[in-house]
């Protein structure tokens, strides 16, 4: 049972003491956002517990830093979960969707967004909030971040449409705009209220540490996600590679397992050059210290992927169990933009 896969990472749990009531505020964001409505519907949104990652992921923001998180969070799934439509169909509403939202962070005043559509709508309020205190440096950087996440996923809907299998790398370097991670990030700043030197993010040093961060969260993503994709029959790295190397899925579980752990250490040994590329920069001790937080966010990501990969719903073999094709479109209505009874 892949949720049940221990993966041991050498860095400390956390959870952000807020979680519960940041749970129930988000709730109500959801309902005013007209993203989630019924009983039924509030039900199994609650059992997914997708927002709360945002607890395990900044488990220092409060108040209403950490309800941008769990809001942000919540949208990425239901926004994830347009696009998982029955085999031989396209996802022609979420890529309607997903062109919009580019317009929308791309243009001050962008044509042909319309805002009754609750994902469009949340995302604009999400973007609005996000926006708030920060630099107009860091909002040209974040804006570019979410254009590509949204882009990468219009990709991967014309490769889905295309079907022709991908290999492990392939699917790799897909996910690093997909996954969603790299504007995560950009949040982290935002509810710590600090911005790194913009010189700085454009380092291929701070870049090879995004990267390797990117691939272990994907990497843990698949394995967890491993039961529920097979009941979806939606692709998945733990299956490429059964493929590619031509063993079983138990093996390929254990292969996927050490990439982490392999990865996550050399990210420990790029962490320890930090000082030393800021010292080069000419950074000050403020702005080092900033640039520290920053590439500790990517290690608390890492953690609270895993730790809330197995404590969630959404990868639960209830779930998955839920998950076939008989049924799924009574589980997952999130594919008409709206989560309803």
């Amino acid at each position: 049972m892949p949720q049940n896969v221990t993966i041991k990472l050498p860095i400390p749990p956390r959870l952000n003491a807020g979680l519960a009531a940041a749970r129930e505020r988000h709730l109500d964001w959801m309902r005013q956002q007209k993203l989630v409505s019924g009983h039924r519907a509030i039900q199994r949104y609650m059992f997914s517990a997708v927002a709360d990652l945002a607890a395990y992921s900044y488990p220092d923001a409060v108040d209403d830093d950490l309800d941008l998180a769990f809001d942000t969070m919540g949208w990425f799934f239901l926004f994830d979960d347009l696009f998982d439509v029955p085999e031989g169909r396209t996802a022609d509403a979420a890529v309607d969707v997903c062109q919009q939202l580019i317009a929308l962070v791309s243009h001050p005043s962008p044509r042909g967004v319309n805002h009754d559509v609750p994902l469009v709508s949340a995302f604009a309020d999400i973007w609005r909030r996000a926006k708030m205190g920060m630099s107009e440096e860091w909002q040209r950087r974040a804006a570019h971040n979410w254009v590509d996440y949204l882009t990468g996923n219009l990709i991967e809907e014309v490769d889905r449409r295309t079907w022709i299998p991908q290999d492990f790398a392939t699917r790799m370097r897909i996910g690093h705009r997909t996954l969603g991670l790299i504007p995560s990030l950009d949040l982290a700043e935002r509810v710590g209220h600090f911005e790194i030197p913009q010189i700085i993010w454009h380092s291929s040093h701070l870049e090879s540490m995004r990267r390797a961060a990117v691939d272990s969260v994907k990497l843990i993503n698949e394995v967890m996600s491993l039961e529920n994709d097979d009941a979806r029959g939606d692709p998945n790295l733990v299956r490429c590679l059964m493929r590619q190397r031509h063993c079983s899925r138990e093996e390929a579980i254990r292969i996927a397992i050490s990439l982490v752990q392999t990865t996550v250490s050399q990210l420990f040994e790029q962490m320890k050059l930090i000082p030393l590329l800021c010292a080069r920069i000419g950074l000050t001790s403020a702005e080092s210290e900033k640039v520290q937080r920053y590439a500790s966010a990517l290690f608390t990501w890492i953690r609270g992927s895993y730790d809330w990969s197995r404590s969630n719903g959404r990868y639960s073999p209830r779930t998955a169990g839920a998950l076939s094709p008989n049924v799924t479109g009574q589980l997952h209505p999130a594919n008409l933009t709206t989560v309803s009874p």
